[in-house]
């Protein structure tokens, strides 16, 4: 009859479709097979993120974090993010030890004027100059430096757990794989750590993120990495640390005081060196700087994307520069392989 009549639409048919009960069951069962399969991979990976990113000294954190930026760049150089993120990553660095410089600066002081307190005599104390030198402006930069500290170390893990797994994810699945388990990701939600916890809902599903594995899988990698530093600086940072108050009225003290030339003794330029190191010198084309402008803001997305977007572009024509490329290529292989 199949051969002279062409099977009827219905699938539960009992003529046409005999054994469509077990196709049925079987179909529900790879499906369901499909989904533990998804979430159990989110899972590892993001075991693997943690595992990554699990030491308690953030410096040490942030080491591990560049590392394996770097390695993901050199995996798979479709991964330009990536590279950038490796040099980001350690400027962040490279602001953790100013700020724990500034934070021992003050810790020192205070505790030696702590112990002086307890063990001075009452004829020591009537001296002006009878105790250790303990400026307020030094106190000020410290609590200052802690606060920065913390919003700095919180930040590049949360950014690291948060888009480290979707690279290795498409990495070892493809496009297709990844389209399809992006949705599941926010299944393990309660099992992971996850900084932003009340702040950014773990595993949500950005369009900008499926929109730059595609962007890549297609060979466009420019708008891959503009669609992967919109979920790096607005999904993500812009509520993780633009949005506290007191980070921002820091950064923006900074960038007025260092802008101005004001001798804080603390004021840092905003800058990504495309380098191993915190800085270079003599090598403009290896740095972008974030403005010159006393009241430029860090915390606005309109002025920080046009910063990232400048430095993404600088990393662009480094990497296809014939010779500076090698030393940029050499600066994300000792982020990779550090001694």
């Amino acid at each position: 009859m199949s051969s002279v009549y062409p099977k009827c639409d219905n699938k539960r048919c009992p003529v046409c479709y005999p054994n469509w009960k077990e196709d049925e069951e079987a179909a529900k069962r790879k499906a369901e097979e499909d989904k533990e399969d998804c979430i159990r991979c989110w899972r590892n990976l993001q075991k693997q993120a943690e595992k990554i990113a699990s030491a308690s000294d953030p410096v040490a954190r942030n080491r591990a974090i560049n590392v394996a930026y770097a390695q993901l760049w050199w995996d798979d150089r479709r991964f330009q993010w990536t590279g950038l993120a490796a040099f980001a990553s350690k400027q962040v660095g490279c602001g953790l030890l100013n700020s724990a410089e500034l934070i021992q600066k003050s810790n020192r002081q205070r505790d030696a004027y702590q112990r002086w307190d307890r063990s001075a005599s009452a004829l020591e104390r009537m001296s002006p100059y009878g105790s250790p030198r303990m400026p307020m402006q030094d106190q000020g930069m410290g609590e200052g430096a802690t606060k920065v500290y913390q919003m700095l170390a919180m930040g590049n893990t949360a950014l690291f757990l948060e888009i480290w797994p979707l690279h290795k994810f498409y990495e070892a699945f493809g496009l297709e794989r990844f389209k399809k388990c992006y949705p599941l990701r926010r299944t393990i939600a309660g099992e992971v750590n996850w900084p932003l916890r009340g702040k950014i809902e773990f595993g949500r599903e950005w369009p900008e993120v499926k929109a730059a594995f595609s962007a890549i899988d297609s060979g466009n990698i420019s708008d891959g990495v503009r669609l992967m530093a919109y979920h790096e600086q607005i999904n993500i940072l812009q509520t993780a640390i633009y949005s506290d108050p007191m980070f921002v009225t820091l950064m923006r003290a900074n960038q007025f005081a260092w802008a101005l030339n004001i001798p804080t003794g603390s004021a840092r330029q905003i800058e990504l060196i495309l380098a191993n190191n915190c800085t270079v010198k003599g090598l403009p084309a290896r740095k972008e700087g974030f403005s010159n402008d006393p009241l430029a803001n860090l915390a606005d997305p309109a002025q920080r994307m046009d910063f990232v977007s400048r430095a993404a572009n600088r990393f662009n024509q480094l990497l296809h520069d014939p010779l500076q490329k090698y030393d940029v290529e050499n600066s994300l292989y000792l982020l990779a392989h550090p001694r």
